[in-house]
């Protein structure tokens, strides 16, 4: 397999910096005197696959603080379609790596799994990029948030990120099919194999979508950072060899469930439509997380929250952070009374806001609207059985990219064994 050297290094290099474009202002209130000298700033980068929603979230913030001015930098979605948009934005993710670099840019981070500006948050933290939030965390632990995934952001004891939402990776199934069977295996190679078997496919129409989310499904990360190592366990290779051999699958014939589905990805909102579905014909859906081999379910966290480390306005940033995680933003009316028609399709990590939220997904009009929530709860129940959280998205995209994105012959353990060989220097091996 030829080398990825230069391609993994220039990802590793993104790991301290944010790409910022559309600059735009939210004061709230009147300035202060002589045109608002006195007046403190707080600059919030927003992925712009989230603009709308976080966008509302300053907004109704800065209302309540007309005390701060709150400007707003949109981190732009980079396809890397060559055009001369494109570019502009990968220069402007240059120049931000510059100012995070000399200790400024943006005082608040909110972001997707979408973002290339800082593509690994876990070594970012350890890099002292991020102030610790424990402080804040402090003052939420009134607040009915799921402990386990907001763990994923904590390192050696400091809560260097802030979860704002995750996801599921699981298959929606029709009851019909399911009938009383239920998965015997607690490994996602061979639960995947049993479903298929159980539902009648020999391949789920939507299986490609595993292969960005891959090491994701799983508790154990790849690269740890405290041993200083790189591990890819067994169990994933083989779910990454059983997804190789299935890379021919057509679904042109095949009906639109059962069917890999993803709940609370930050864009990909297909299971909903599923549930949607499944409430006006009357055939309901199930649906099935991924095992994630030691028992329970590995959440992956995709939409989440930090602070710069040396920030004017960490007090600020801090209490901010708090109101997006309140019961007033998350909770039984907070998204509603934004008034907007585009949320987040994440799983909120505050657990009062995820019935309300994901009846209003699923919503199908008056008569339905019983069944919606009846569903939101069964769904939320699934929430209660996580057992593991993690960022992911940098471990994600190495193994897409060594192994669906190269069109050498050799086999997935050789692929694997060639990429632990270049992710060597990644701790100065």
């Amino acid at each position: 397999m030829k080398k990825k050297s230069t391609l993994i290094l220039a990802g590793l290099l993104c790991v301290c910096f944010l790409a910022a474009c559309q600059p735009s202002s939210l004061s709230s209130g009147k300035k202060a005197a002589e045109g608002g000298k006195d007046q403190q700033q707080m600059v919030i980068a927003i992925s712009e696959q989230q603009e709308e929603f976080y966008r509302k979230a300053v907004s109704k913030y800065s209302k309540l603080h007309p005390e701060i001015e709150v400007k707003i930098e949109i981190v732009p979605y980079i396809d890397n379609t060559p055009t001369e948009k494109t570019e502009k934005n990968k220069k402007a993710v240059q120049d931000m790596q510059m100012q995070i670099m000399a200790g400024k840019g943006p005082d608040v981070f909110l972001l997707d799994e979408s973002n290339e500006a800082l593509p690994d948050m876990i070594k970012s933290s350890c890099n002292g990029v991020f102030l610790d939030l424990n402080t804040v965390m402090d003052g939420l632990k009134d607040l009915p948030l799921n402990q386990t995934v907001l763990k994923a952001g904590e390192i050696d004891g400091k809560q260097y990120f802030l979860p704002l939402g995750y996801m599921l990776t699981g298959i929606a199934v029709t009851d019909d099919m399911l009938g009383d069977w239920k998965p015997a295996s607690d490994q996602p190679a061979q639960f995947l194999e049993e479903a298929a078997n159980q539902t009648g496919v020999e391949k789920f129409p939507s299986e490609f979508l595993l292969r960005d989310y891959i090491p994701g499904l799983f508790g154990t990360p790849v690269l740890d950072y405290e041993e200083k190592s790189i591990t890819f366990s067994k169990e994933l290779q083989n779910l990454t060899e059983l997804l190789t051999e299935r890379q021919e699958f057509s679904s042109e014939e095949v009906p639109e469930l059962p069917n890999v589905a993803l709940m609370g990805h930050y864009a990909v909102n297909s299971f909903e439509t599923f549930v949607q579905n499944s409430l006006t014909s009357g055939i309901d859906v199930t649906f099935l997380p991924f095992p994630n081999g030691e028992g329970g379910i590995n959440a992956q966290v995709n939409m989440f929250a930090a602070v710069r480390a040396n920030s004017a306005c960490a007090s600020q940033a801090g209490e901010f952070l708090a109101f997006l995680l309140s019961d007033e933003m998350q909770g039984s009316t907070g998204w509603e009374n934004l008034n907007i028609k585009r949320i987040p399709t994440a799983l909120p990590v505050n657990d009062n806001a995820f019935v309300p939220a994901y009846q209003r997904r699923f919503d199908s009009g008056e008569e339905y609207q019983k069944a919606a929530a009846e569903k939101a709860e069964e769904l939320f129940q699934l929430t209660q059985q996580i057992t593991t959280a993690r960022f992911c998205q940098y471990e994600n995209s190495l193994v897409f990219d060594t192994i669906f994105m190269t069109s050498e012959n050799s086999s997935v353990e050789k692929k694997l064994d060639d990429l632990k060989n270049e992710l060597r220097f990644y701790f100065d091996e």
